[in-house]
């Protein structure tokens, strides 16, 4: 629980590539940080059979962390920055522009754009995966001054990234490796099978005519075995 009178600025940074390198705009607003809750979750599988006595669970993976926030939008606010657009402080475009950024599908990618939220010393790059909207106060033509947004995201990254940040080293996954000083193909499937008599099938997969002719800096994918 944080205090309820701290605000700090937060950024939802939208981009049209997955790498988050091709920036389309940005949403700023005052974030009131009554609460946010972050979701980490394993998943197992069940082992088949009749008759077992007790279910031994096996490790599958870990899927995407979410996280849950509730952002606070009034007429009183720094507004939105998004493609190009000036800032405007009426909360229901306030909301249109928060959805037109998150949610609704970018005409050049057909689909909604990646997410980077920035909030004191938090960055997690994520997708939208849902938004409940509640209008809290309005004024007297009914236009809405204040509204709460509850949002759920779920964390997006790449594959190498998620392996890097995992350190995984299971003979059942793709590995990657890039060749340093000393590498031979044997030595490299002895270190993640191993067995070094892998090598055949990785120079294979990777479509090398010489499997002793490594060159330093080469990437070399070591598929799972099967």
């Amino acid at each position: 629980m944080f205090g309820k009178n701290a605000l700090t600025k937060l950024i939802i940074e939208a981009f049209t590539d997955k790498n988050r390198s091709a920036l389309a705009g940005e949403f700023i607003a005052l974030f009131n940080p009554e609460s946010l809750t972050t979701k980490y979750s394993t998943k197992y599988a069940k082992p088949q059979g009749i008759g077992r006595s007790t279910q031994e669970l096996k490790y599958t993976n870990n899927p995407p962390e979410e996280m849950k926030l509730k952002l606070i939008l009034n007429n009183d606010q720094f507004g939105s920055s998004l493609l190009n657009t000036k800032l405007n402080s009426s909360v229901k475009l306030q909301v249109q522009k928060f959805l037109l950024i998150t949610w609704k599908p970018y005409s050049d990618i057909h689909q909604p754009l990646f997410l980077i939220v920035k909030w004191s010393g938090v960055v997690f790059p994520c997708r939208l995966n849902s938004v409940d909207i509640k209008y809290t106060l309005f004024d007297r033509n009914g236009e809405p001054t204040a509204a709460e947004l509850d949002i759920a995201l779920k964390g997006d990254q790449s594959k190498e990234r998620e392996n890097l940040v995992n350190n995984f080293s299971s003979p059942d996954l793709t590995h990657v490796r890039i060749v340093k000083s000393g590498d031979t193909l044997p030595l490299l499937c002895q270190q993640i099978y191993g067995d070094s008599s892998y090598y055949p099938t990785v120079a294979q997969a990777n479509g090398l005519d010489n499997f002793r002719n490594l060159q330093l800096g080469q990437k070399l994918y070591f598929p799972p075995l099967t």
